[in-house]
């Protein structure tokens, strides 16, 4: 598992990190005829080269079988029968095995409890060392982890890895003298961000403990993860550390334990691990600001029109104009905007993209910064486009009336009648009767919009890692790019339905369109721009691109050899001044004969 020659260590006996070996549980190794030495006058080997190397097993080990097989002649009849590996702790080193999968865990706490069972589960034996191994307490919590024992700190440390789960307050408080030559991990972590600059604990205990192996791993798993088995499959851990053989077996442990494992170099690496679990949200924070700026600007403009202008329009007093409707209408309807919008950003930059290609004519170009961090954020631009298009179902079905929506609906019945006011006057008013039945509006209105919240709910599901792991690339390809066509599609057609039949005094206030026409702008854009990338010629010369074609083929680089000719003309003068120089030197003098 470990290779001697890196960072200087030497094999067992002796060395620092020896004492952690894994062995080949074959027990085949490569025999040098130098180490078959048993003395001064014991054996007699034939000449031939020392350096050679035989492939031997145990049972090869004995003076016949070098008799035999190597010709190797014994001077002395005494070794004949007796091994010649007798003393070599093949049983000792069978114990340096089973000792490797044996883990200490120093705290035993809910953090120490929780990764103690999970390393046992993965096969390891775990002692859990606690300050007061005898608390009844704390020997009913242990009891319930299948393959761990609870013990003291120092039983614990003397395991040949060991896991530190206290605070980094407590670790002064370790039992530092047997955690020399230990492969020791850390998973402390701050409780506020702390700048790159600083150290981080694993560095700090790697200062306290200079004979040891520290490595930072697992403080990115918390214990109700750990406890649960919560994002096992695709749950990342970073392990820095700067011993290579001790960072491969703490990534060894990281695989066995069902996680993936990151090997991210040296131990001042940990400073960047220790602040993961610190983020709050990084890849949510730009799509997140610039849905919550769409909202607010399509607030705003539903604002001025319907509350601003519409009061001079109506006639209607400030206050009750801007009271009304604020919290539900213009709420829906803004929402309703923001969605249809946000579903167009997932597959403009798409489109965007494939246009730079085809000018390009290359794939290996790279895109400009601003579309290339476009591109990475779609998936959180659609799982909030989601989150949007539920919060519009909702408020819709509250809504869902021909007071709200007087197009969707069939032509309502305004009757006249005799309003009585007291018992003897009678006043003449206009009532107004909502038919109860959709117009073919209205219904297509519906069904578009039932149909691309379903697509959508599919497209959310589906980038899911546990629900994507399960599908071909086809066909997470064909239901993001395809079903997402067609939820675009069905979005804005559902839009444009309620948008239809405006008359064109709609337009008169303050100039501003109906929110739902002009919520058609992008959308159209998008699906006008995708139009032409669907026609054969030029779909077949953009997959022909981004197979890795170049259609203007790369300029090669200057080439350092001189022309053709000159080139000929020198390799001809090298190779006739070799052949001559050869010449010289493999001239045969013929001997000179004296004839009788």
């Amino acid at each position: 598992m470990y290779n001697d020659s890196e960072k200087g260590v030497k094999r067992k006996y002796g060395s620092r990190f020896g004492q952690n070996e894994s062995l080949n549980s074959k027990r085949e190794s490569t025999l040098s005829l130098d180490d078959l030495s048993l003395g001064e006058s014991e054996i007699s080997l034939p000449s031939f080269s020392t350096n050679s190397t035989l492939p031997v097993h145990e049972a090869d080990f004995n003076a016949h079988n070098l008799s035999a097989g190597f010709g190797v002649q014994p001077k002395s009849k005494e070794i004949l029968g007796q091994n010649v590996t007798k003393g070599f702790p093949y049983d000792e080193l069978k114990a340096e095995e089973e000792k490797e999968r044996v883990i200490g865990v120093i705290g035993s706490g809910d953090y120490g409890r929780a990764i103690a069972g999970k390393i046992a589960q993965a096969g390891y034996t775990v002692l859990i060392g606690s300050r007061d191994p005898t608390n009844p307490q704390i020997q009913d919590l242990v009891r319930k982890k299948a393959g761990t024992r609870l013990v003291t700190q120092d039983e614990a440390a003397r395991a040949n890895t060991v896991v530190v789960a206290v605070g980094h307050d407590h670790y002064q408080r370790l039992p530092l003298s047997l955690l020399r030559h230990k492969v020791v991990i850390d998973v402390a972590n701050s409780t506020s961000p702390q700048p790159l600059s600083l150290p981080s604990y694993a560095e700090k205990l790697q200062s306290l403990l200079p004979d040891a192996f520290v490595v930072k791993a697992f403080n990115v798993l918390s214990a109700y993860a750990l406890e649960n088995n919560v994002q096992q499959a695709a749950k990342q851990v970073p392990v820095a550390s700067d011993w290579k053989d001790a960072r491969g077996r703490v990534l060894e442990m990281v695989k066995h334990m069902g996680y993936c494992g990151v090997d991210l170099g040296p131990l001042r690496e940990a400073r960047y691990i220790e602040a993961i679990p610190l983020q709050l949200i990084p890849a949510w924070r730009t799509p997140l600001i610039l849905v919550t700026a769409l909202w607010l600007l399509h607030y705003l403009v539903l604002l001025f029109k319907f509350q601003v202008c519409g009061s001079v329009k109506e006639g209607e007093s400030w206050r009750d104009s801007t009271l009304k409707h604020l919290a539900l209408l213009n709420f829906n309807r803004t929402t309703a905007i923001t969605a249809l919008w946000t579903l167009t950003l997932c597959y403009l930059p798409g489109v965007g993209a494939a246009y730079l290609q085809l000018i390009w004519g290359t794939k290996y170009r790279r895109f400009p910064g601003w579309l290339d961090n476009w591109l990475k954020m779609r998936k959180q631009l659609g799982l909030l486009m989601l989150w949007l298009s539920v919060v519009h179902t909702c408020l819709g079905l509250a809504i869902w009336s021909g007071d709200y929506d007087a197009l969707v609906w069939e032509p309502a019945t305004v009757i006249s009648v005799d309003v009585k006011v007291n018992s003897t006057s009678f006043v003449t008013r206009e009532i107004t009767i909502h038919n109860s039945k959709m117009s073919l509006q209205g219904e297509l209105f519906l069904t578009m919009g039932t149909l691309s919240m379903c697509i959508t709910c599919i497209l959310g599901v589906s980038s899911l890692p546990s629900v994507s792991a399960t599908l071909t690339w086809r066909e997470f390809t064909f239901i993001q790019s395809k079903l997402g066509w067609v939820a675009l599609l069905t979005a804005t057609v559902h839009d444009g339905l309620i948008g239809w039949g405006f008359s064109h005094s709609d337009y008169t206030v303050c100039s501003l369109p109906s929110g739902a026409q002009y919520a058609l702008h992008i959308p159209l854009l998008t699906i006008l721009l995708k139009m032409p990338l669907l026609c054969p010629c030029v779909d077949n010369a953009l997959q022909k691109i981004r197979r890795g074609h170049d259609r203007k083929p790369r300029p090669r680089p200057p080439s350092v050899l001189p022309s053709s000719t000159t080139t000929t003309h020198l390799d001809m003068t090298r190779r006739k001044r070799d052949h001559r120089a050869w010449q010289s030197q493999h001239v045969q003098v013929q001997p000179y004969v004296i004839q009788a």
